[in-house]
């Protein structure tokens, strides 16, 4: 890609995806999204949501019953894939094809527009992590993923191409990534097979949530990049299975 072009690209991106203020969502909808909403319903993604939610419950209440380390810790590898499937088989797919929007703040998959940062957040919200929503989607990248996870399960990146950094991550192994970029923040989502799938509210290609291959992402040029595997994060997976609440530290937006 040219640096001419990829130069425009980010700074399409940069006041799309950090430090959003609320406004409200258009209700203008793409031709992309009514094709999407035919087979989307908001009933049934709200009711697939509390299935899974009574499914963590159960699984909760067997991990404080535990009577070893051991028994405790096969119950959060349990709560580990529950978790990527809530993602995987519902809160993702529901999602996709929302418009992307500087102002972006939906609450609902397919109806109003959503930005990065309020992807991020409302994907994990959706999947049940406790969490303030809107004072995190506003953080930049950097201080989502460490409001996230611990530094032991951050890695950062300078200078390094696409190909070379997607290779790197797929090394790191399967799991579910949150990558923050110079202009953004996204998923990465590694599968046992090694294929690097990146979820996002794009602000380039069709500007809409996607889950499109890493390698081939134009939103995942940066020069900066850091990568949290909250996956790997034994105490953000434990948060998520007993609804602890993530408090927000080091903001730096705060309305």
């Amino acid at each position: 890609m040219k640096t001419s072009v990829l130069a425009a690209l980010l700074l399409a991106g940069l006041r799309g995806c950090f430090a959003q203020t609320a406004a409200p969502d258009s209700a203008v909808k793409s031709p992309r999204q009514t094709t999407a909403s035919a087979v989307f319903s908001a009933p049934v993604y709200q009711a697939t949501l509390r299935h899974f939610d009574a499914r963590r419950r159960r699984l909760a209440a067997r991990y404080r019953r535990a009577p070893s380390r051991a028994v405790r810790t096969a119950r959060l590898a349990e709560a580990r894939q529950l978790l990527l499937t809530t993602l995987d088989s519902t809160v993702f797919p529901a999602w996709e094809g929302t418009p992307w929007a500087f102002y972006g703040t939906s609450w609902q998959p397919r109806r109003g527009t959503i930005a990065c940062g309020y992807f991020v957040t409302t994907s994990l919200h959706d999947a049940g992590l406790r969490l303030q929503r809107t004072v995190l989607a506003k953080q930049t990248s950097e201080c989502i993923i460490k409001n996230l996870t611990f530094e032991a399960h951050i890695t950062r990146y300078w200078g390094v191409d696409r190909a070379d950094f997607v290779r790197q991550v797929r090394a790191l192994g399967p799991g579910l990534y949150v990558l923050g970029l110079d202009y953004h923040v996204a998923f990465l989502r590694v599968r046992d097979g090694g294929a690097v799938q990146m979820v996002h509210s794009s602000y380039v290609g069709p500007g809409t949530v996607v889950r499109e291959a890493a390698e081939s992402s134009v939103a995942i040029f940066s020069k900066y990049r850091v990568l949290g595997k909250v996956s790997d994060d034994d105490a953000f997976v434990r948060r998520w299975l007993l609804g602890e609440a993530l408090a927000v530290h080091g903001a730096t937006v705060k309305e």
